[in-house]
């Protein structure tokens, strides 16, 4: 038996008034998808323990079938090994954002989605303007960057994801905290350098948002992840762009493969990550596959987008999965539609997520639509996100 696990980040929403009180999932045409429910076991999975919120790794380490309780303080560590970035013993990481800001708040916490090579440019001279041989920045995809700090290990911080903070007091919301005060003067240093820089000049031409402020949140220090091999006896990969996903695999011994042309945002490559997928069964018991875009639709408010990318991935992604699936009859595929992002705030919530199974040995519960409605009518919700992948690697045995 071979089974793919897909995570479709960012969702499951909630009701968006200017989609007649709809979720994206309910507004999007996505008949492969509701193919995948309806025929399949449709049901919600709660994305993180409590105290804990979904996107800072509880739900990536979940869906690997990890405690995330048992690796609360990992945090952008796994970010730092998906970017093939050592984290020292003594040292500590966190995410790093450039965000579009003001002196009162964040305006836009993806500052129009500046590329990779935009923000190699942009934290190489702010790393040579701060001149901390403590603090190492680097550039990753999709928006998500780093930050090392040697040396902080017991530095213990308090911080807010960016998006977070949008129409926010912007004094109330930065990193908290004793002993931060080099973190802080890295910050300011961002406000007063990088406005100016000739890439954020570039993109007001250009009429994009520039990136005038970098955002440290998720904090972690170095911990050891197991062996996915020694505790299952599969062999798997893991698909995608996403940092903390790749870093999760990378811990754990998994192969990691991100094919050309992916971007974590809505100009990604759906189908070549697709195909990679579905190669990668032929050597490979287990293989999940992680698509991030319409998370970041979410950060950007950008409802219209998201719908339309649901019916992208239904045609590009679940489509050909399912064909693949119905003609293997040895296919057993998860559909996880989490963490919750919501396109009216921007932020990341903690509402339980619905999944679907479907494949060899997944009976049909009752018929429904692949919703967060049809996910809650179901009766079906696994409390735990982490004893999913064990559920079903072992159903029908």
């Amino acid at each position: 038996m071979r089974t793919l696990v897909l995570c479709l980040a960012g969702a499951a929403d909630r009701p968006v008034e200017d989609l007649g009180g709809r979720t994206p999932l309910e507004a999007a045409a996505t008949p492969h998808l509701d193919r995948v429910a309806a025929e399949g076991r449709l049901g919600r999975v709660v994305a993180a323990p409590a105290g804990m919120r979904p996107e800072e790794v509880a739900f990536v380490l979940a869906l690997y079938g990890l405690d995330p309780s048992s690796y609360g303080d990992i945090g952008a560590t796994l970010d730092a090994a998906g970017l093939g970035v050592e984290v020292g013993s003594l040292d500590q990481a966190l995410r790093l954002s450039l965000v579009t800001a003001d002196e009162r708040t964040i305006l836009d916490p993806t500052a129009g989605h500046v590329s990779r090579d935009e923000a190699e440019l942009l934290l190489s001279s702010l790393g040579e303007a701060l001149a901390d041989d403590a603090l190492s920045l680097h550039a990753g995809a999709a928006g998500s960057h780093l930050l090392v700090w040697a040396g902080a290990r017991d530095v213990r911080l308090s911080t807010v994801p960016p998006y977070e903070v949008v129409e926010r007091a912007l004094d109330s919301a930065l990193p908290r905290g004793t002993g931060i005060g080099r973190l802080l003067a890295a910050m300011q240093r961002s406000a007063a350098l990088l406005p100016g820089h000739e890439v954020n000049e570039l993109r007001r031409d250009l009429g994009e948002n520039p990136a005038t402020l970098i955002w440290p949140w998720s904090p972690g220090v170095s911990l050891p992840l197991p062996s996915m091999k020694e505790r299952t006896g599969l062999s798997a990969l893991a698909v995608g762009v996403d940092n903390a996903f790749r870093g999760a695999a990378v811990l754990q011994g998994i192969p990691v493969e991100v094919p050309a042309g992916s971007t974590g945002r809505m100009d990604s490559m759906l189908r070549a990550k697709t195909d990679a997928a579905l190669a990668g069964l032929e050597a490979h018991d287990l293989v999940f596959l992680h698509v991030a875009a319409l998370e970041a639709a979410s950060h950007a408010r950008d409802f219209v987008g998201k719908v339309e990318l649901l019916e992208r991935i239904d045609g590009y992604v679940i489509g050909p999965l399912l064909e693949a699936a119905t003609r293997r009859g040895d296919l057993r595929l998860v559909v996880l539609a989490g963490p919750t992002a919501s396109t009216e705030s921007g932020r990341v919530l903690d509402d339980p997520v619905p999944f679907a199974l479907f494949g060899p040995g997944v009976r049909s519960h009752r018929r429904s639509a692949f919703t967060e409605v049809g996910a809650q009518q179901s009766g079906f919700r696994v409390d735990r996100a982490h004893e999913l992948l064990d559920f079903v690697l072992h159903l029908g045995r």
